[in-house]
């Protein structure tokens, strides 16, 4: 397998995108990763090898399916990539033919359960990790920026927003380990936080944001001495690899 990923990372096409040329030499030796979908895709009906001009076979189906949730693409992107992506275009192995319509892939990648689409991803990334050409230990991850509105971060916001965070931890920890109980100030920094954005001169704003303070404090000290008896509790018991 090593030596076919050599050979396939000649090609420009392939070296700048390492993961579907891994992928492309797994389901090249494992015909019957494409096997695993056959069922969801056709049922028991026969499929050609290769397809019709017209029609997608089984393997392009799959592979387009793969493409698609690696990309994180719609039907409509998908069907766009097979003109614009060499690197689709080999992966789906279309060989000079005209792109699939978005609506042919729709048909079938549609019928592919995502558990069974989530078994075949676990199952060539079990082969990649065995074969040594998937490295567990480090991960890899990238950062995608999307469009929000957001406040102006004040003081007093800035406050609010700590004060609501922190009792949503609380309350989470409190279901998790139901062995302490807290007080939840949100209502009365709330209604603060909106009294301080309401008040006009700063010597009338002042004693308000110090009892905000004062309340963001309690809450800091409670969620503090929450995430202590979490883990003092965790240790208690023992945890996974703890012997003694």
């Amino acid at each position: 397998m090593f030596n076919d990923l050599l050979l396939k990372f000649e090609k420009p096409d392939w070296s700048t995108n390492p993961e579907f040329c891994v992928i492309d030499t797994i389901l090249e030796s494992r015909p019957d990763i494409v096997l695993m979908l056959k069922s969801d895709i056709i049922g028991d009906e026969k499929a050609s090898t290769f397809g019709r001009q017209d029609t997608p076979s089984v393997e392009q189906i799959v592979r387009a399916a793969i493409f698609k949730e690696m990309r994180g693409m719609d039907y409509r992107e998908l069907e766009y990539a097979q003109n614009d992506s060499r690197i689709c275009e080999a992966f789906i192995k279309l060989d000079g033919r005209d792109p699939f319509s978005f609506q042919l892939f729709q048909k079938y990648i549609s019928r592919i359960k995502p558990e069974s689409l989530h078994r075949v991803l676990v199952e060539i990334n079990k082969i990649a990790i065995s074969e040594g050409l998937e490295d567990v230990k480090s991960v890899s991850q990238d950062s995608t920026v999307v469009k929000t509105n957001i406040h102006y971060p004040t003081n007093n916001s800035l406050v609010w927003d700590c004060v609501k965070t922190s009792t949503r931890l609380l309350a989470q920890l409190k279901e998790e380990a139901d062995t302490f109980d807290f007080i939840d100030y949100t209502k009365s920094a709330k209604k603060t936080f909106y009294k301080i954005n309401v008040t006009r001169g700063e010597t009338k704003r002042l004693p308000l944001f110090h009892k905000q303070l004062i309340l963001f404090t309690k809450v800091i000290n409670q969620t503090s001495n929450a995430i202590k008896k979490k883990v003092h509790e965790h240790y208690r018991l023992g945890h996974p690899g703890r012997t003694g």
